[in-house]
């Protein structure tokens, strides 16, 4: 067991949601000074280390949105509104300066030059879930913006999807050597977008289309069940590898189609024999990289819920080891920047694994629905909370 020398976590699943809740809120990560241009706007993570909050990031402030709504809906508190609706308006006025979803803004105020297929995807799901609870047309109407640019501009004939967009030469490209700027089985997730707003529409264009990606996973999916990153080499990550599975799940849960859900159930099975016996789990496969990151673990947990709650069966031994690995990383300090939030990774290197002190947002985001989902496991429905997986 890699990391049996890790210190005991000693929180209750409960506290640890009440805590991750309050880091997302209260830590800075969120800019809530209302005076502040960028009011609303996300941070992708807190550098403990640097002492200082990274680059604002547009995709994660998408999410930031649909936790407000998860929390508003299960706990109908007005500040959740509140909230969402300032990063929404964010989200909006960065649509309006520079036409897109731009991958993010530095702390000198730099933004970046590329629009991201996947991250309007993301955005155009939080804008949904901000209409969802304010019922404000305007939320419903720049969603609708950015889901239309998806279907006029990103997807392929084959179900593939461009990914990013140059904003200097106003051209689609792909980059071998960055892996998020590649057609991959991550944009399978820009099915939860085009299938939410088809449901409030009715647009059939949209279900074809979410159809249409959600197929794409034919040109993924090896017959163990791993996902590859890309369709044209063997390297495998969990990350991205979920996010094909949330889109697949979320597609089953709108369509009712059991290959969505056969797809999922075979690629869980893959991953769970790849799960140690202290609860973690390699970010990467067929890779030089080595890690043990948070995030994945959350999104497996969300996942292995839904699953359990279709099947109608409990929780296993596994889901409980993932818990306590996921845990593991939460940070503990008297830092309200800090406290509560959860670390990005375990690193490897020559030296052997060391914890990663960025305290990150998404992981964070997934984490706490992660947590809500197993602390009411018994009581949750799961075709209403699939609605909420974000």
């Amino acid at each position: 067991m890699l990391f049996k020398q890790q210190k005991k976590h000693y929180l209750t699943l409960q506290s640890s949601y009440e805590l991750t809740k309050n880091w997302l809120i209260n830590s800075g990560i969120f800019v809530s000074d209302v005076s502040d241009p960028n009011y609303g706007g996300v941070y992708s993570f807190f550098d403990e280390k640097k002492k200082e909050f990274s680059f604002l990031y547009p995709e994660i402030t998408g999410y930031f949105i649909s936790t407000m709504r998860f929390l508003y809906e299960h706990e109908k508190n007005e500040k959740f509104i509140e909230l969402a609706k300032a990063s929404s308006n964010w989200i909006i006025r960065l649509y309006e300066k520079y036409g897109g979803i731009i991958q993010g803004i530095s702390t000198q105020g730099l933004p970046q030059k590329f629009i991201y297929s996947f991250d309007t995807g993301v955005c155009t799901k939080g804008l949904l879930d901000c209409f969802a609870i304010t019922k404000e047309e305007k939320f419903l109407e720049y969603a609708k913006k950015l889901n239309q640019w998806i279907l006029d501009e990103t997807i392929q004939s084959s179900g593939l999807v461009n990914p990013v967009k140059n904003l200097e030469t106003n051209e689609f490209e792909e980059d071998s050597q960055v892996w998020y700027k590649r057609s991959g089985c991550l944009h399978i997730k820009l099915t939860i977008p085009l299938l939410h707003l088809y449901k409030i529409t009715n647009d059939e264009t949209l279900f074809t289309a979410a159809k249409n990606i959600a197929n794409s996973i034919s040109n993924y999916q090896n017959p163990d069940g791993s996902i590859l990153l890309h369709k044209d080499n063997k390297i495998i990550n969990l990350h991205t590898l979920f996010y094909a599975l949330e889109g697949l799940i979320y597609a089953y849960n709108v369509t009712g189609d059991e290959n969505y859900l056969s797809c999922c159930k075979n690629a869980i099975s893959w991953c769970e024999k790849k799960i140690e016996d202290d609860g973690s789990i390699d970010l990467w496969f067929n890779s030089k990289y080595h890690s043990k990151s948070s995030y994945p673990i959350a999104q497996l947990i969300r996942l292995k819920v839904i699953l359990a709650k279709f099947d109608g069966v409990n929780l296993d031994e596994n889901t409980q080891k993932l818990k306590s690995f996921l845990l593991s990383l939460q940070a503990q300090s008297t830092d309200q920047k800090v406290n509560g939030g959860f670390y990005e990774e375990f690193s490897k290197s020559t030296f052997g694994w060391k914890k990663t002190l960025k305290v990150n947002s998404w992981a964070s985001m997934f984490s706490l629905q992660a947590q809500y989902w197993l602390n009411n496991f018994s009581n949750i429905e799961v075709k209403k909370e699939c609605e909420f997986l974000f």
